[in-house]
């Protein structure tokens, strides 16, 4: 599992989490939401220490966890999360959080257990559903992992970000009309939301595999208006004008998505197949090679997209494709 993956995962549960309601503030009660990690450390140690009674001291231990997890200090993080189970043995937020700490350290098996513990403590902890759901779809389990973004949605349906989750996992399964459902629901429950961005470029590949290639010229304006950097819309929406015979507004969005990221396999890809269209076969291959020189690897695609056959006999062509 990819450690960005995770990362996300654990930057995510501070996004669904429920606080528990502070009697007073301070920089271990508020942590992540005020102070820095050595801050919360040196707050929450001072009460953990503290000979005099404190309420809830399992608390402190699980926001100390949590500094101590924002400093790559694991180990550290795992103890305080256990601590505070054994302070507080139905403590469900600190089966969840201690099970981020446990997939940072590739320790899967341990990560699952404790979700899974959570929410047999809990059945109507969405953070914990929704931890497990990332994990398990970073890990390709793509099915459980459906099962329980819907049942985030079923316990917090005006949660945008799981319908975001959930519409992916539908794109991806073939499954457009629900997955274009949970896009629009999201950008519906946050119309200003900067992650509407994807939302709108999801709704557009959907809307060219439909056919629907005036929507799709829509959804993909709709996120680049919202990110003007994003250089997948913009190769995204040269491909639906290319489709429409809008080869001039074609060429400029691919144009700008090479300005933006000039990784961007996609975008050279689509330059070959302009450039097939307009008969170019120099500027076809070119731009095609390029294109696998950027990791483009649909190799069944370019044997068979139309687009291409104006290059399909070029030498240029078969030199490319090889024996692939």
């Amino acid at each position: 599992m990819k450690r960005t993956v995770i990362a996300a995962i654990v930057l995510l549960s501070f996004l669904v989490q429920t606080r528990y309601a502070l009697s007073q503030v301070d920089l271990c009660a508020a942590y992540p939401v005020k102070g820095t990690p050595e801050e919360a450390i040196l707050e929450c140690s001072k009460q953990i220490n503290s000979k005099v009674h404190v309420e809830h001291k399992e608390r402190a231990y699980l926001n100390r966890a949590l500094a101590y997890q924002a400093l790559n200090k694991f180990d550290e993080a795992i103890a305080d999360f256990t601590k505070a189970i054994e302070l507080d043995p139905r403590y469900d937020k600190a089966y969840v959080d201690r099970g981020n700490t446990y997939l940072l350290k590739n320790l899967h098996d341990k990560a699952f257990a404790d979700y899974d513990k959570a929410i047999s403590l809990n059945p109507k902890n969405a953070h914990a559903y929704f931890n497990r759901a990332q994990a398990l779809e970073a890990a390709g389990k793509i099915e459980p992992a459906l099962a329980d973004f819907s049942k985030v949605i079923e316990l917090a349906p005006d949660l945008d970000i799981a319908y975001r989750k959930r519409g992916t996992i539908y794109l991806a399964l073939g499954r457009y009309e629900q997955a274009a459902a949970d896009f629009t629901r999201a950008i519906e429950l946050v119309p200003k939301n900067p992650k509407n961005d994807e939302a709108y470029n999801s709704l557009g590949a959907i809307h060219m595999l439909q056919r629907k290639i005036d929507s799709a010229v829509a959804d993909f304006t709709e996120a680049i208006a919202m990110n003007p950097k994003y250089d997948q819309a913009y190769s995204n929406r040269g491909a639906a004008y290319q489709n429409k015979g809008r080869y001039d507004e074609a060429l400029s969005d691919y144009r700008k998505a090479l300005e933006l990221n000039a990784n961007n396999a996609s975008a050279y890809y689509n330059m070959a197949s302009l450039y097939s269209l307009k008969n170019n076969t120099n500027e076809s291959c070119s731009w095609l090679l390029k294109a696998v020189d950027k990791g483009y690897d649909n190799w069944d695609l370019m044997k068979k997209d139309p687009d291409l056959d104006n290059i399909r006999k070029a030498e240029c062509f078969k030199k490319i494709i090889g024996n692939k």
